[in-house]
């Protein structure tokens, strides 16, 4: 069966990761180009300074201006600069501070989950698949940053990562997420 090409599908999520280095460098800016700011087009700024050696900048406001979705913490917004005009939501994730979100004229804020963190690893990829779920279900910004912020609070309290991924269910349960 063959893929839906990247302007069909409900979201797409890229990260800056794949921009560190070719050939994912230019397949990531030519699927962000083919998907040329379709609602629900994520850019993970997953800024990983040992994969660069070379200015990253360029590459991050290029990738930046096709998204509608920008996701990052405060060293990766940094790196970015000023968001793109245009972008539908910028998200800035404070660690123990919480989160912010912006959307059209809205900001909101919304505060860290006391957790006994164990192990960090997971605790990204969980906030951006509860956000992921949010983006697609059309909910108000609060919530999706509650949801989002909650699902990773739950990952890094875990000893695992992709094996203690929260469900919906346990997500859903803690009184912050709603």
């Amino acid at each position: 069966m063959a893929a839906a090409p990247v302007e069909g599908v409900p979201l797409l999520w890229m990260t800056g990761t794949g921009l560190s280095q070719e050939p994912s460098r230019s397949a990531t800016l030519a699927a962000l180009r083919r998907r040329s700011r379709r609602a629900h087009t994520v850019f993970d700024l997953d800024y990983r300074p040992m994969l660069w050696d070379e200015d990253t900048t360029p590459f991050y406001r290029e990738a930046a201006a096709y998204a509608t979705v920008l996701v990052g913490n405060r060293e990766e917004w940094a790196v970015l600069g000023d968001a793109p005009s245009g972008i539908d939501l910028a998200i800035e994730k404070l660690g123990p501070e919480g989160v912010r979100g912006t959307r059209g004229g809205e900001t909101a804020v919304v505060p860290p989950i006391e957790v006994e963190v164990i192990n960090g690893l997971g605790a990204g990829d969980a906030f951006g698949g509860a956000l992921c779920h949010g983006l697609l279900a059309g909910w108000e910004l609060e919530r999706l940053l509650r949801f989002a912020n909650a699902a990773g609070a739950l990952v890094a309290s875990r000893l695992g990562c992709a094996d203690e991924m929260p469900s919906l269910a346990e997500v859903e349960e803690l009184p912050c997420a709603a």
